[in-house]
């Protein structure tokens, strides 16, 4: 068995998750009285409160990980939906705390703080051209943050991920580990869900590791992508994951195209709430995410999805796998193109 696969031992394993009571459905107050945090209670905001925003709050909810503030710009829009949330709760078995403000200040000593305000891409439209869009918004919410909340962990969730993730760390001036995206953990988990539909297992039986950019040259280790231990390619033969691989490299178009209004969310926000629940839990998962390297994997000075164990800190340590050559080889394209796209957005005129 290869590095990758004793890696993915710990990736998506469920076991990770029974650490804290209650987040794999059953009754419980989860992380709020989770005995082996320093804090017993985190604080978490939720920066924008459209599709992404408001639905990763009703995840952490649901998961009964930790009270949540929701933040937006629009007068009314916060506070409207942290109220249907909440009205939800008790038929939803919830008791966790949602509310909604219009005031940034508000987010002042928070532990957590997930960035979801930005515009979604079109269809067809270039991540460069959404980032020339995005950027002045992140940028102005990384600056509030270093003012309001300097030693939050913070999650972005905005497109394109990777330059935006880089930009916040940057802003921040930061410890780049305390900054992440969530991008490699979103297509893991749509491989995942491909390979359980064509075999008719569940899907938490399917491991799956993505690195490289959220973008269509992200790299699929093919060998992490397993049931239950069992190489997928055994399963399904080679053509039909190559189809699948091939499918989930896609889905973010797909959806786009099929939505044309609107891209996906619902698993944007299941994957930023995986990373809450690693933070606020502590539980030191291994999980896929967008994170600046400095030499890890061949890069430095750009966000991009590695492997990384993440905790109440944020990423404790990036774990450096030794690839395959054809999937090195995709990975260092796939960086250098990504490399070249944030030399060319430096380089244009704010």
């Amino acid at each position: 068995m290869g590095d990758c696969c004793v890696a993915l031992s710990a990736v998506n394993r469920r076991s990770r998750w029974n650490a804290c009571p209650g987040l794999t459905g059953g009754v419980g107050s989860g992380c709020i009285s989770h005995p082996g945090r320093d804090d017993p209670v985190k604080r978490i905001s939720i920066i924008g409160s459209g599709n992404v925003g408001t639905n990763t709050a009703f995840f952490v909810a649901e998961r009964r990980t930790t009270d949540v503030l929701l933040v937006d710009i629009k007068e009314g829009v916060a506070a409207g939906k942290s109220l249907d949330l909440m009205e939800a709760g008790p038929l939803r078995g919830y008791v966790t705390a949602i509310r909604g403000s219009v005031r940034i200040d508000d987010i002042a000593g928070s532990d957590i703080v997930i960035i979801a305000a930005g515009r979604v891409r079109k269809p067809g439209e270039q991540r460069e051209d959404l980032y020339r869009d995005n950027a002045p918004t992140v940028r102005a919410i990384a600056r509030d943050l270093r003012r309001l909340a300097p030693g939050a962990v913070v999650i972005n969730i905005v497109e394109p991920v990777d330059l935006l993730t880089l930009l916040v760390q940057e802003t921040l001036a930061a410890d780049r580990f305390k900054v992440m995206g969530v991008g490699g953990l979103l297509s893991s988990t749509r491989i995942r869900c491909l390979v359980s539909r064509a075999l008719g297992v569940s899907p938490r039986e399917v491991t799956g590791l993505i690195i490289g950019p959220h973008h269509p040259s992200m790299v699929f280790l093919r060998d992490t992508i397993r049931v239950s231990g069992i190489p997928a390619t055994i399963l399904l033969g080679e053509e039909r994951l190559r189809q699948l691989i091939e499918e989930a490299r896609d889905a973010g178009d797909t959806i786009l195209q099929l939505a044309q209004r609107s891209t996906s969310y619902y698993a944007p926000s299941a994957a930023a709430a995986a990373l809450v629940d690693a933070i606020a839990c502590n539980t030191r998962a291994l999980l896929p995410v967008s994170v600046r390297c400095e030499g890890e994997y061949g890069v430095k000075g750009l966000a991009i999805g590695v492997p990384a164990y993440v905790g109440e800190r944020g990423v404790t340590r990036i774990l450096e796998l030794k690839l395959a050559a054809t999937d090195r080889d995709a990975f260092d394209q796939a960086a250098a193109a990504l490399k070249t796209a944030r030399g060319h957005l430096a380089a244009a005129p704010a």
